[in-house]
């Protein structure tokens, strides 16, 4: 009896034995299938993305959603791009030179403060201003995706959809226009960081220009209102086209606390609205602000000008230029080493510890790729001297 009793505990006991290892092993397996499958997902290597939505299984591509809520697929290493307006490409320069495949315009200087690897990029135009860009000419150069982010081509949705649709298979990513303004610049920033895999030149850029931007409110925020300089800003040789407050192309004066004194209507887009001799003299600005070498070299001996206080009062000045103008045409995310330039022409008692040449020389060394010698920076910061 004991014996029978212990063989029927003994087979129980082996059944729920046998129970629990089957078990056992059945959990065992199921954590080695989710250890390979996590181990597969990680050795595919792929990047960040902006908002990306999948990973396609065993390819090079990656979806990703662009800024007006595309979903698109594009390689997952983007090593070579091209965008379609100056702006777009500035920023690509400026977070992932290595990556730019080639330039909407390129400066005629003699001695470009840009290495040769960029100054020797193809020109391929684009759609800007009175632009046109040619479809083929990108095509051919078969860039893993086009940037587009500001267009004068009508509106960006629009845009958006005719570049994609000429474009072919070249995914066309979409970024916030805003990049032309420089307050408003810091997503569109982000994202193109994330895009192409430099989050942290990205954030960098970003560090700077919220520095540049607080130090500039904080001192120009309580100036009364009537102790704010008048500025006019002169476009075109003979000074006589300008932007109001409001307009993209002004924004630095408006950024820096100035009163821009053009009382004239906005142009929109490619802006530069004329205006004439007597209105400028009516306006009677204290300083003048340009974009234009030929103009500036021209404005102290010309008699037209002579009655402006800004003139008589020697405040004319010519923004710097090279390798992009500081303050205007191009916009986009370099206009921040502008807005401390035009805070310190507008200000200079009120800037007076704000480090022009340490700044500059930083910018330049960060985010346009090159170290200035101190000629370069005096020819940069003091044009008078080359007029």
């Amino acid at each position: 009896m004991f014996i029978r009793t212990y063989r029927l505990k003994h087979q129980k006991s082996v059944g729920i034995s046998m129970r629990e290892k089957i078990g056992t092993m059945l959990i065992l397996s199921l954590l080695v299938l989710a250890i390979a499958s996590c181990g597969c997902t990680e050795s595919t290597g792929q990047q960040a993305v902006p908002n990306s939505s999948a990973v396609l299984q065993n390819s090079d591509k990656v979806q990703i959603t662009d800024m007006l809520d595309r979903q698109l697929t594009v390689p997952a290493e983007i090593s070579s791009v091209v965008a379609t307006s100056p702006p777009s490409t500035i920023l690509v320069y400026m977070l992932a030179p290595d990556k730019l495949a080639g330039w909407n315009f390129k400066n005629n200087f003699t001695q470009p403060f840009m290495d040769e690897n960029y100054t020797s990029l193809p020109v391929i135009g684009g759609w800007f201003g009175t632009q046109t860009g040619n479809y083929e000419t990108i095509i051919s150069m078969d860039p893993d995706i086009v940037i587009e982010g500001y267009t004068t081509d009508g509106q960006i949705n629009e845009a958006i959809e005719r570049r994609q649709e000429s474009f072919g298979s070249i995914p066309v990513v979409a970024v916030d226009d805003s990049i032309i303004f420089v307050t408003q610049s810091d997503p569109t920033i982000e994202y193109v960081g994330k895009l192409l895999d430099c989050e942290a030149q990205a954030e960098k850029l970003i560090e700077f220009r919220g520095s540049i931007l607080n130090e500039i409110n904080n001192t120009v925020k309580d100036i009364p209102e009537d102790e704010k300089v008048r500025v006019y800003y002169a476009e075109g040789p003979k000074g006589l086209m300008t932007d109001p407050s409001g307009s993209q192309h002004s924004q630095v004066i408006d950024i820096c606390g100035g009163i821009n004194v053009a009382d004239c209507p906005l142009t929109p887009g490619s802006g530069m609205t004329q205006v004439s001799i007597e209105q400028v003299m009516d306006w009677n600005p204290e300083i003048i602000i340009t974009s234009n070498p030929q103009f500036y070299a021209s404005v102290y001996s010309d008699s037209l000008w002579e009655s402006v206080d800004a003139v008589r009062n020697k405040r004319v000045y010519l923004a710097p230029q090279n390798p992009f103008c500081w303050i205007d045409r191009p916009q986009g995310p370099h206009l921040i080493i502008g807005t401390a330039w035009t805070a310190k022409m507008l200000y200079p008692d009120l800037f007076a510890d704000m480090d022009l040449s340490g700044l500059t020389r930083e910018f330049y060394l960060e985010f346009f790729h090159y170290e200035l010698t101190d000629e370069q920076l005096n020819t940069l910061l003091n044009p008078a001297a080359e007029a």
